[in-house]
């Protein structure tokens, strides 16, 4: 809750500098910015960091506009610690019209990481992104390391309601270890799907590889054809083999839980961010009318 009401706090601080009784030291500037097509951009930047040097971190927040119809709202934090930790995360949305078809679109997106002194890490990518026309695009991208452990997840979205029921869907995972004498295992695995109008196929794939090299694979995939009838079939470094045709049925989700409305529904800050002014001549208020075109 301390950390949640950082932000607001430091917003809400007039700018300037100062020191507190332990030697502790903070700064907050901000500043607007132009550019063309009646750009703005709003910044706020508050930072700090303990009397001896060990202890650093900053805040940034943003909200920016153009006459083309974007908006965004972003922050960025980052910070060290005395332990050799660290941290950094930002975040932003942002809405536009796509310039070739005037497609209005709210994206959203993240990247996290963070470090322990003792050499543990993590990082996190996501986004998200949902056109009024149908289009509704996420992913995520993760990778952390434990030790000697090392583990990756990656996975994606994609549906189109413009074109009847089409959806795309994907992950893909994969961890090592490090053994003893500098020998290294892995194993991962892996899907991809894609369906339209009750139709579409599945592939995957298993793999590992032990300390000492030796590989396997296994890969497997259907086809559904429609009409109740699948193909499946696969194979595998280890001599397995097979293909048949089946009835059963095809179930896939062509449906988002959360989408272009809903997007647009849930983000009030960004929609109220406000355009800069325009300039009005007075002694033309009205433009310059028909005969200029």
């Amino acid at each position: 809750a301390a950390a949640a009401a950082a932000a607001p706090v430091g917003k809400a601080l007039a700018d300037g500098s100062g020191r507190l009784a332990d030697g502790t030291w903070w700064e907050k500037k901000s500043g607007i910015e132009y550019g063309k097509n009646g750009y703005w951009k709003r910044w706020q930047l508050l930072k700090g960091g303990s009397e001896d040097g060990s202890v650093e971190w900053s805040e940034t927040w943003w909200e920016a506009s153009d006459y083309t119809g974007l908006k965004q709202l972003g922050a960025e934090k980052q910070g060290r610690a005395a332990d050799g930790s660290a941290w950094r995360e930002s975040w932003s949305e942002l809405m536009m019209y796509a310039s070739n078809d005037l497609d209005c679109v709210v994206e959203r997106n993240a990247h996290k990481w963070a470090v322990e002194g003792n050499g543990d890490e993590w990082e996190e990518k996501w986004g998200e992104h949902y056109h009024a026309s149908g289009k509704v695009a996420k992913y995520a991208d993760k990778w952390g390391k434990q030790g000697t452990n090392v583990w990756h997840e990656r996975w994606g979205e994609d549906y189109d309601s413009s074109k009847g029921d089409a959806c795309v869907k994907w992950t893909d995972k994969w961890a090592e270890r490090l053994l003893p004498g500098g020998a290294r295992e892995q194993w991962g695995d892996k899907w991809h799907e894609a369906f339209a109008n009750g139709r579409g196929e599945k592939n995957g794939e298993v793999w590992s590889v032990s300390g000492s090299g030796e590989r396997y694979q296994r890969w497997w995939g259907e086809h559904h054809l429609g009409g109740n009838r699948v193909r499946k079939f696969g194979h595998s470094t280890a001599g397995e083999s097979w293909e048949d045709t089946v009835d059963m049925d095809t179930y896939y989700n062509p449906v988002p839980h959360f989408g272009f409305k809903h997007a647009l529904a849930h983000s009030p800050q960004l929609r109220n961010v406000p355009l800069k002014p325009k300039p009005i001549d007075e002694k033309n208020p009205f433009g310059p009318g028909l005969d200029q075109l």
